[in-house]
Parts: structure tokens; C-alpha cells; sequence
């Protein structure tokens, strides 16, 4: 596949949020070392828009995916283990913050026979997979391609 073919498919199967939320927590797993990550800490090095991403790190606290610290000095953390936060409940909690669209609701005989058994299939596949991918398995896979370690610090001013 090429890189525009499969951009096309992740927007086709997950919203910016869910993506946006998945980049956000794997940064806090990533780089939490004792004290909370701050939010514009994520923006910075994520590039996601702060008014965007404090909502969704407001409702990853309130699903106990992470914990919010108040404070000069708060921030983010994780609320459980990475190996206990499968990337199916990062995806509900993006859910259940999307409002709800009217569902696919087909009169025809190749909708209901064909299409609708399809989408089925496709959608019990991806909700298998999300549910037997962990935070963990993603921050190994960062820890293994050495993400973030080769970056130079420039001190140009």
C-alpha cells in the first residue's frame, strides 16, 4: 500500500480523536518519569491542537485511563499499567465522546444481505484486534525503533 492509500483507510476507520488520543497517551507512557506530564508538554512535541487534545485528556481521566494531577506542577499519568490499557478502551472512550450519527439503516436486499454482513465482518476484525493490542505493545514497538533517541538538541539562536 502506498502512504496516501493508507491515510484514506485510517480516516475511513478511525477519527482524528481516537488517533490524536492514542498519540497522547503513548506520550505519557513514554516520557512520564516520576512527575505528570503537562498537556502543552504533548502539544509540543505531538503537534496536537491544545483546546482538542484537553478534551481528550479530560475524558481519558474520567474513564480511568489516566489520572489527572491539579496543580503548578500537574499534569498526567497513567492510571494503570501500560499491559493493562488495551487500545479498545482508548477507542471506547473516543466513542462515547462522539456524538451519535445516524446509523447505516438499509431498506435493500443487497444492503442487508450483502453490505451490512460485510461492515460486520470488517468491524468484529478490528474491535479483535484493538482488544489484543496493549499500551505496552505500542511502547515496546516505540522502545525497539529508538523513537526519540536520535534527535539532535539544536542550540541555534
Amino acid at each position: 500500500m502506498n502512504r496516501d492509500l493508507d491515510l484514506q483507510v485510517y480516516n475511513m476507520i478511525f477519527n482524528t480523536k481516537f488517533l490524536y488520543a492514542l498519540e497522547a497517551v503513548l506520550d505519557i507512557a513514554i516520557n512520564f518519569k516520576g512527575n505528570p506530564i503537562q498537556g502543552y508538554e504533548i502539544t509540543k512535541r505531538q503537534g496536537i491542537p491544545p483546546r482538542y487534545l484537553e478534551n481528550i485528556l479530560q475524558e481519558l481521566v474520567h474513564k480511568n485511563i489516566l489520572k489527572g494531577t491539579r496543580g503548578p506542577k500537574g499534569g498526567y499519568s497513567l492510571a494503570k499499567e501500560k499491559r493493562n490499557v488495551s487500545l479498545i478502551d482508548i477507542y471506547n472512550v473516543i466513542l462515547s465522546m462522539e456524538r451519535k450519527e445516524k446509523y447505516f439503516n438499509t431498506q435493500t436486499e443487497v444492503g442487508s444481505k450483502i453490505i451490512m454482513p460485510l461492515v460486520s465482518d470488517i468491524s468484529n476484525k478490528i474491535i479483535i484486534w484493538l482488544q489484543s493490542k496493549t499500551l505496552e505493545d505500542l511502547y515496546l514497538k516505540v522502545k525497539h525503533i529508538n523513537i526519540n533517541k536520535n534527535k539532535k538538541i539544536d542550540f541555534t539562536i
